[in-house]
């Protein structure tokens, strides 16, 4: 015998279901007038007592199964919406823009489609209330141009969209330097400043390229957008003095060549670069100061040979600096490709490397650093191969690569 068996729930049993038993034998018996009416009431008895029976003995397998049911999302209720956000921004040029979208607690960015056109997609819930804003920015986030906000409904469409036109965005309020003009007025007016200064420095004392006055133009836009001045000079006389290089918080190289400074000019950018200040150097500057290594060392690598202007690849290997952040993990266009004496990787941070199978005469081999950094004796130094062309300076990603180096340079990054 079993001792846990329990008598007094086995008699409440019996006594509830044996007469249950004889009301359904009498039914079975009962004539067709009375037998939906018998049918119905010993269905219901029978439904009740096994409801009984289940609380008696404890049995909970049905909320347990209306629970996992609940646990469960229905897949034929629609719960998402996907949003295609639409926007066109003020009209403003700058290879370093920015727009960013948040919805509630959640936040993307947009991709720039062309001109000031805009668009971001998002999975959102439906039936849902959020404010939506929209905000602007130049030089990647530092500079905020205009904004808008507006309260956003979901509907209940697998999908939907929203345009948002310039002339909603406010820029009114976006005043850094507290002038009582907007931010993007300023920078389309060019009047925006951030007190840093850069000289753009271009003698040369070999091969000169026809492309330097591209570039000069293009580093002057580049750098206006960013509310930097930029002064020219295309010789080093009386610009060469520590004086006069303490006003400026970077000086670009772009594209010199042969020897341009006299020892006194040199020992000056020395303590410049000491004193911490910033280098951008702009293909041909690996041409120039052979016999002055201490700018070997900062340059990275000297100028060896050339093939033919080509198409070839290049491969980003650091995709967080501010001059490659842009690009996608490898990057294809035509320029003069320049071949080094020595292999400055492991004194430098190489940002892009040449796939040599991607074009004729690479002498490099597997191994071809053409875009690099580094900290140098105090200052900072940003080098690029590119852009021998005319044509580099109206390509957004090389101007955008430009600025980018020269962000560094001045230190903007830090």
């Amino acid at each position: 015998m079993n001792n846990n068996f329990d008598i007094s729930r086995l008699q409440l049993l019996s006594a509830r279901v044996l007469p249950l038993v004889f009301i359904l034998i009498l039914n079975s018996c009962s004539g067709s007038g009375g037998s939906t009416d018998g049918n119905v009431a010993s269905t219901d008895t029978a439904a009740s007592v096994i409801a009984d029976d289940a609380a008696l003995t404890g049995d909970d397998s049905s909320s347990a199964t209306d629970q996992s049911a609940d646990s469960v999302p229905d897949p034929l209720i629609q719960n998402s919406t996907r949003v295609t956000f639409d926007v066109q921004v003020p009209a403003i040029q700058s290879d370093a823009l920015q727009l960013n979208l948040a919805w509630g607690d959640q936040e993307f960015f947009a991709d720039w489609v062309g001109d000031e056109f805009w668009a971001a997609v998002a999975d959102l819930p439906t039936r849902t209330e959020s404010q939506l804003s929209v905000t602007f920015f130049d030089r990647n986030g530092e500079i905020t141009l205009a904004s808008f906000e507006t309260d956003f409904v979901t509907g209940t469409n697998t999908s939907e969209s929203l345009r948002i036109t310039v002339d909603q965005f406010d820029s009114g309020r976006w005043d850094d330097d507290g002038d009582g003009i907007s931010n993007l007025d300023e920078l389309i007016d060019g009047t925006y400043t951030s007190g840093l200064r850069v000289l753009l420095f271009s003698e040369t004392q070999g091969f000169r390229h026809d492309s330097i006055p591209a570039a000069l133009s293009a580093l002057e836009e580049l750098a206006a957008t960013a509310g930097i001045d930029t002064v020219r000079a295309d010789d080093s006389t009386g610009i060469f003095t520590q004086s006069n290089l303490a006003n400026y918080d970077a000086v670009v190289w772009a594209l010199t060549s042969g020897d341009v400074l006299d020892e006194q000019e040199q020992a000056a950018f020395e303590a410049y670069i000491a004193a911490g200040g910033g280098y951008a150097g702009i293909h041909a500057a690996s041409d120039t100061e052979y016999n002055w290594p201490w700018y070997g060392g900062l340059v990275g690598a000297y100028f060896a040979r050339h093939p033919e202007i080509q198409t070839a690849t290049q491969i980003v290997e650091n995709g967080t600096h501010p001059s490659t952040a842009h690009l996608e993990s490898i990057w294809t266009r035509t320029d003069e490709w320049y071949d080094f004496q020595s292999n400055p990787r492991g004194r430098v941070n190489v940002l892009l490397t040449l796939d040599e199978s991607t074009y004729n005469g690479g002498g490099m081999g597997a191994d071809h650093p053409i875009a690099w950094y580094h900290e140098y004796m105090g200052g900072r130094s940003w080098y690029t191969g590119g852009g021998h062309t005319t044509q580099s300076y109206s390509e957004p990603d090389f101007r955008a690569h430009l600025l980018g180096g020269l962000s560094y340079a001045i230190g903007l990054d830090q």
